[in-house]
């Protein structure tokens, strides 16, 4: 019997900050039990690169998520690979001074994508926009630097 491989929503994390002019690009996997979370392998640019950059930078950072089964039972904190590719002191710091946004694929079809940001670590406030996976990479990048600034204007 011929089984189809199942198709997967791709996801990845953007991380900005302003302090240390910096934008970090975090391509994501998932395991067995349904857990996401991030490869090892991360993408750092400057908070002043263009839109274009950033755009298919992100994209080619959801084309690598993929189902990979390890054991997240024994990871640290500190052993998260955004906070390793920042240039914060502590985890804690890291969830200051940067602002995340998840760029995920709204199903296993991968034709829309959310933006999610969040202005703060456990805010109830989102900021939130949808795009074409196919769009522009420019306009992706863009669309994702408009969400950061929303974030800017929300963060107490």
């Amino acid at each position: 019997m011929f089984f189809k491989k199942k198709k997967l929503a791709k996801r990845s994390s953007v991380y900005i900050s302003e302090k240390y002019d910096q934008i970090i690009i975090a391509p994501r996997h998932i395991n067995k039990a349904g857990v996401i979370y991030e490869q090892e392998h991360c993408r750092s640019i400057t908070k002043s690169s263009s839109a274009l950059e950033l755009g298919t930078e992100v994209i080619e950072s959801m084309n690598l998520f993929s189902l990979k089964d390890i054991n997240l039972r024994e990871e640290k904190r500190t052993d998260w690979p955004s906070f390793k590719h920042s240039k914060s002191k502590s985890v804690r710091a890291f969830e200051q001074e940067y602002i995340h946004i998840s760029v995920d694929s709204c199903n296993e079809y991968n034709l829309i994508i959310d933006l999610e940001g969040f202005p703060y670590k456990d805010c109830q406030l989102i900021i939130k926009s949808t795009i074409s996976f196919y769009a522009d990479k420019e306009e992706i990048g863009r669309r994702i630097l408009k969400v950061y600034e929303a974030c800017l204007t929300r963060k107490i």
